[in-house]
C-alpha cells in the first residue's frame, strides 16, 4: 500500500509539473513581444529624429546631408509607411539640390510605380513633390506648382503625412508667388504656417514666416514683412539653423530698402553675409553675395557691386543653381553698364533676361525688364528703353488679363452654382406638385364631393409656384444687369473699362459711317494719359495709396471733360479718352488735362502728392491721311506719341495733327517709328507742355526710381529665385 502511494504521487507530481510550468513561459514569452515592440518603436524614433535633424539642414548644406540619408535608407524602408515617406521626402530634395536630378527623376518614377503595388496614394504624392522640386530646380514654375497642387490634393485629411502636407503647402506657396498669384500664394503660406505651428517645429515655422515675408514685400506692406522677418529669425534661432537665420535677415534687408532705412538695410544683409560664412553654408553665403551686390548697385558703387556678383556668380556654378547664376549675371551686366562697358554689360544682361523668361516666372520677369529699360534710360539709349518699356507692359498685361480671366471664371462659377440651385429647387417643387396631382386623382376616384376642395388647394398651390417662379425670374435679370455692369466697369475708379470700349468701338465699326454734312468740323478724338512716376509713388507709399491717387485723377478728368466724353481706366495708371469735338480743340483739350491734373497737388490724409501727367493724341479721321486708320492703329500712334512725351521729360502731350505726305507709305513708316517720322518731316506733331506742377511729396523723403530686384529663395531648398 505504501508503495503504491509512493507511485502515485510521484505519478501525480509527473503529471502537475508541466502545467504549472505553461504559464511562465507565456510570460517570458509575452515580454519578449513587448520588448521587441518597444525596441522597434524607438528605433523609428531615433530615425525620424535624425532626419527631422538633417531636414534643418538640407538647404545649407545638401551634400554632406545627401552622404547621411544614404546611410539610413535600409532602415527607412523597413520603418511604417509614415516614417519612410518622410525619409524618402527628404532624399529626393537631397539628390535635386545637388544637381543629380536624374536620380531624383528615377527616384520619383519607383515610388509612382509602387503605388500600383500598394495603392499608396500619400507615396504617389511623395513623388509629385520630387518631381515639383526639379522643375522648380529648371525653372519651370508653372509645372512646379500644378505638381505641387496634385500632390496637396492627394494629402488632404491624411494627418498622419504632416511634413509632406506642409512641403505641398509652401511649394505651392512660393511657386504662385513667383507666377505673380499672390491670393493663392498667401492662402497656402499661411496654411504651411499653420501646419508648423501643429507640428510645433521651429525650422518650418521659420522657413514659411520667411516665405510670407517676400510675399508681403513684394505686396509693399512693409510692416507686415518686417513682423514676418522677425518672427523668422526668432524661430531659426530656437532650430539653431544658421540657413533659416540668414534668409530672415535677408528679408529684414529687403524690408530697410522700402521703409527708407539705408543704414539698418545694409547692416542687415551683412549680418546675413557673416552668418552664412561662419556656418560654412555655400548656399547661403551666394545668396546673401546676391543681395548685397543689389544694394552696392542701387548706390551707384558699380566696381564692388561687380566683384560680390561675380564671387556669387562662382558659388552659383559651382553648386549647379541655374535661378541664382541668372540673377549674378544680371547684376553683373547692371554692373559693367555702370562702369561704361556697354557691350559686355548688355551681353551679360540679355543672358540673364533669356534665362529668366525660361522660367516662366513672369512678375519676376517684367521686373528685370523695367530696370534694364532704367538703366539703358540712364545711358541715353532711349530707343533701347522704349522697346524694353513696350516689353514690360506687355507681360503686365498679360498678368493682369490672366488675373481678370481667373476672376471672370470663379464669378460665372459662382452664377452657374446659383442657377443649378435654382433649377434643382425648381424640379424639386414640380415634383412634389406631380405627387400632389397624383394624390388628387386617387382622391377623385373615391371621394367626389373632395374634388372642389382638391382643385382649390392645386390652384392655390401652382399660383404660389407660378408667383415663386416670377420673383426668381426677376432676381436672375436683377443680378444679370448687376453683373453686365459689373463687366464694363473699373471697380476702382468707376471708369468704363478697356473691356467696354473694345466693344464700343468694334459696334462702332459695324454700323454705317455716319456721313458729315459739308462744313461740319466735328471730328472724334482720342488721347491717351499716363501718371507719371506713379510706380515710384506705389513703391514708396504702398497701393492703397496709389489707389488714392488713381481715383483722384480720375475726378479731375471727370471735372475737365464733358458728361458726353468718354473715360476709359486703360490699364495700371493709364487712362484713354474718346471725345467727339471740333478739329481745331483738340490742342485745347490736351492742354485742359495737363492743367487740371498738375495745377494742384492731391492731398492724402497727411500726404502731398504732386502729380503730372504724359499725353499721346490725334483726331479721327486724321488729315492727309491717304489710307483709312483703323482704331487699332490710330491707338498704337497715340502710344508711341504717349512714350515720346515720357521720354521727352513728362508733364507734357505730343499730338500727331496730320500727315505731311498722303501716301501709305508716310503712314507705314509712321507706325514703325513715330518719332524717326517726324524728324523726317512725314508727320506734323504739336508739343504741348503742363504748367510747373504745384505741390510736393511730404510725409517721407524722397525716393529715386522704382524699387530694384530682390533675390529671395523661391523654393525652399531648391531654387533661390
Amino acid at each position: 500500500m505504501l508503495s503504491s502511494t509512493a507511485v502515485t504521487l510521484r505519478e501525480s507530481g509527473v503529471a502537475t509539473r508541466p502545467a504549472r510550468g505553461k504559464r511562465p513561459r507565456r510570460v517570458v514569452a509575452f515580454v519578449a513581444l513587448l520588448c521587441a515592440l518597444v525596441a522597434s518603436a524607438s528605433a523609428d524614433d531615433e530615425l525620424v529624429k535624425r532626419v527631422r535633424g538633417l531636414e534643418g539642414a538640407l538647404n545649407g548644406f545638401p551634400q554632406r546631408t545627401l552622404v547621411e540619408l544614404v546611410t539610413l535608407l535600409p532602415r527607412a524602408d523597413a520603418a511604417p509607411a509614415v516614417e519612410r515617406r518622410y525619409v524618402y521626402a527628404i532624399y529626393g530634395q537631397a539628390r535635386v539640390l545637388t544637381g543629380n536630378k536624374a536620380e531624383a527623376a528615377s527616384l520619383a518614377d519607383r515610388l509612382a510605380d509602387e503605388v500600383n503595388s500598394t495603392h499608396d496614394q500619400a507615396g504617389y504624392a511623395v513623388a509629385l513633390l520630387i518631381r515639383s522640386a526639379i522643375e522648380s530646380s529648371n525653372g519651370d514654375t508653372a509645372r512646379c506648382m500644378a505638381l505641387a497642387r496634385e500632390a496637396r490634393d492627394l494629402l488632404a485629411g491624411k494627418p498622419g503625412d504632416a511634413y509632406l502636407r506642409y512641403w505641398a503647402a509652401l511649394a505651392l506657396g512660393t511657386s504662385a508667388r513667383a507666377r505673380g498669384l499672390p491670393e493663392e500664394a498667401m492662402t497656402s503660406l499661411q496654411e504651411a504656417l499653420s501646419l508648423a505651428e501643429a507640428a510645433d517645429d521651429a525650422y518650418r515655422r521659420s522657413s514659411a514666416l520667411y516665405q510670407l515675408s517676400v510675399l508681403q514685400l513684394a505686396l509693399k506692406n512693409g510692416p507686415g514683412a518686417l513682423a514676418a522677418s522677425l518672427a523668422a529669425f526668432k524661430y531659426g534661432e530656437i532650430a539653431m539653423s544658421a540657413y533659416a537665420m540668414a534668409n530672415a535677415r535677408m528679408a529684414e534687408s529687403a524690408v530697410m530698402e522700402i521703409l527708407d532705412r539705408p543704414a539698418r538695410e545694409i547692416a542687415a544683409m551683412q549680418e546675413a553675409l557673416a552668418i552664412a560664412r561662419t556656418s560654412r553654408s555655400e548656399v547661403a553665403e551666394a545668396r546673401a553675395l546676391v543681395n548685397l551686390a543689389d544694394i552696392r548697385l542701387r548706390r551707384k558703387q558699380y566696381a564692388d557691386a561687380l566683384a560680390l556678383a561675380r564671387r556669387s556668380l562662382e558659388l552659383a556654378q559651382s553648386s549647379g543653381d541655374s535661378a541664382l547664376g541668372a540673377t549674378s549675371k544680371a547684376n553683373m551686366g547692371f554692373s559693367l553698364l555702370g562702369l561704361g562697358r556697354i557691350a559686355e554689360g548688355k551681353q551679360l544682361t540679355d543672358e540673364a533676361l533669356g534665362e529668366y523668361e525660361r522660367t516662366g516666372a513672369n512678375a519676376e520677369t517684367a521686373d528685370l525688364i523695367g530696370e534694364y529699360a532704367r538703366h539703358l534710360e540712364q545711358l541715353g539709349d532711349n530707343k533701347g528703353a522704349l522697346a524694353l518699356y513696350h516689353r514690360e507692359r506687355r507681360l503686365k498685361d498679360e498678368i493682369a488679363i490672366q488675373t481678370r480671366q481667373r476672376a471672370l471664371l470663379e464669378v460665372q462659377e459662382q452664377y452657374e452654382s446659383e442657377k443649378r440651385r435654382r433649377e434643382i429647387d425648381l424640379l424639386n417643387r414640380e415634383n412634389d406638385l406631380k405627387t400632389i396631382e397624383i394624390a388628387n386623382r386617387v382622391l377623385l376616384q373615391r371621394v367626389w364631393w373632395l374634388v372642389a376642395a382638391v382643385f382649390a388647394a392645386s390652384f392655390v398651390v401652382v399660383a404660389w409656384l407660378y408667383r415663386k417662379l416670377r420673383l426668381t425670374n426677376e432676381l436672375l435679370a436683377q443680378k444679370n444687369a448687376e453683373l453686365s455692369v459689373q463687366s464694363s466697369r473699373d471697380p476702382l475708379t468707376a471708369l468704363y473699362n478697356r473691356r467696354y470700349f473694345q466693344s464700343f468701338i468694334a459696334a462702332q465699326h459695324g454700323r454705317p459711317e455716319h456721313r458729315r454734312r459739308e462744313g461740319d468740323a466735328v471730328t472724334r478724338a482720342l488721347l491717351l494719359i499716363d501718371i507719371d512716376h506713379f510706380k515710384e509713388t506705389n513703391d514708396r507709399f504702398g497701393h492703397a495709396l496709389g489707389d488714392a491717387v488713381l481715383v483722384a485723377v480720375a475726378d479731375r478728368l471727370r471735372d475737365a471733360l464733358r458728361e458726353t466724353d468718354m473715360i476709359v481706366r486703360w490699364g495700371g495708371e493709364e487712362f484713354l479718352v474718346y471725345a467727339a469735338t471740333k478739329s481745331d480743340r483738340i490742342d485745347e483739350i490736351a492742354a485742359r488735362i495737363l492743367h487740371a491734373i498738375s495745377a494742384q497737388p492731391i492731398t492724402l490724409h497727411d500726404k502731398v502728392i504732386r502729380t503730372t501727367v504724359s499725353i499721346g493724341y490725334m483726331t479721327m479721321p486724321l488729315q492727309h491721311a491717304g489710307v483709312a486708320l483703323s482704331w487699332d492703329q490710330a491707338i498704337r500712334l497715340i502710344d508711341m506719341a504717349l512714350y515720346m512725351a515720357k521720354m521727352g521729360g513728362r508733364n507734357r502731350a505730343y499730338g500727331i495733327q496730320r500727315f505731311l505726305r498722303d501716301d501709305a507709305e508716310a503712314l507705314a513708316a509712321a507706325e514703325r517709328d513715330l518719332e524717326n517720322a517726324w524728324n523726317q518731316g512725314l508727320v506734323e506733331l504739336q508739343v504741348l507742355y503742363g504748367p510747373s506742377p504745384a505741390g510736393s511729396v511730404s510725409g517721407g523723403t524722397s525716393s529715386s526710381g522704382d524699387l530694384p530686384r530682390r533675390q529671395f529663395d523661391n523654393y525652399p531648398g531648391i531654387a533661390a529665385r
